[in-house]
């Protein structure tokens, strides 16, 4: 039975809202924080959710693989991915800033097809389907217009790159970092954020967001100005390699490509 790309979405939209109660109840309460690296957190809350959210999509797609970023993936067999960020913004949900949401995507033959992010202290639903724009509730999006940076161009920069190219920002009109890669994409796709910039996430941060930033008119490319998506099946992102993204309004990202690599 063909299943239609809506369905997925909302499929999707539910379990990303459903998660929400999990990472509400653990909010300012939790014991026990994990480390999985420098200045890489992991709560129960990371974990509980996405028990949560595989649970569901293990039950009602039995036949698809699913990535999330605290168990993983062994390799893909299916041509349909989910890829799951149970909890996007982890420092943020540890340190009680409560700027974090929950990314879901669904990939067929490496390229995101469907992406849902849920801000669930906005209560803000960012969805898109290829092909067919992307929201926020039912509100169509669209990135911004600016074609220039200047004193009010805002910027999303995340903490590695405040750290690694201080010379780029430099070149920025307002750069901000808000902790979590699939916020600043949704602000990107909000024409908030004439873009965003990161060099260490992984595909389960931006596969959604990617959708959502293409759908609502942006441009998501790697550092070399190329195409991220499809990805092979072979692809270390797969695997939790990181996965280096500028995300702009479009009319930016010629101009930002050439500053990135020339400074």
């Amino acid at each position: 039975m063909t299943i239609s790309l809506e369905i997925y979405s909302r499929v999707a939209r539910s379990i990303a809202r459903d998660a929400a109660p999990i990472l509400k109840r653990y909010y300012r309460c939790y014991a026990q924080l994990a480390h999985k690296g420098v200045g890489d957190v992991v709560t129960e809350a990371d974990k509980e959710s996405e028990r949560f959210i595989t649970d569901k999509l293990s039950q009602l797609f039995p036949e698809h693989q699913i990535l999330g970023e605290e168990y993983g993936l062994n390799e893909i067999c299916s041509e349909f991915c989910w890829a799951v960020d149970p909890l996007d913004g982890t420092a943020n949900y540890a340190g009680g800033l409560p700027i974090f949401a929950v990314s879901i995507a669904l990939m067929k033959k490496g390229t995101p097809i469907v992406g849902v992010i849920y801000d669930p202290n906005m209560d803000r639903m960012f969805h898109a389907i290829r092909g067919h724009g992307a929201y926020c509730g039912v509100e169509k999006l669209s990135v911004s217009k600016r074609t220039s940076l200047g004193d009010i161009a805002l910027f999303g920069v995340s903490a590695d790159v405040i750290a690694e190219r201080s010379d780029y920002l430099a070149h920025l009109g307002k750069g901000r970092s808000l902790g979590a890669a699939s916020l600043h994409l949704t602000t990107v796709a909000s024409g908030q954020f004439d873009g965003c910039l990161d060099i260490y996430t992984k595909l389960w941060d931006v596969a959604a967001g990617s959708l959502i930033v293409e759908e609502a008119g942006g441009c998501f490319t790697d550092h070399a100005g190329c195409p991220v998506f499809p990805l092979s099946a072979d692809s270390p992102a797969y695997q939790g390699s990181n996965v280096a993204f500028l995300a702009t309004n479009g009319h930016l990202h010629k101009p930002m490509l050439h500053l990135l690599n020339a400074s």
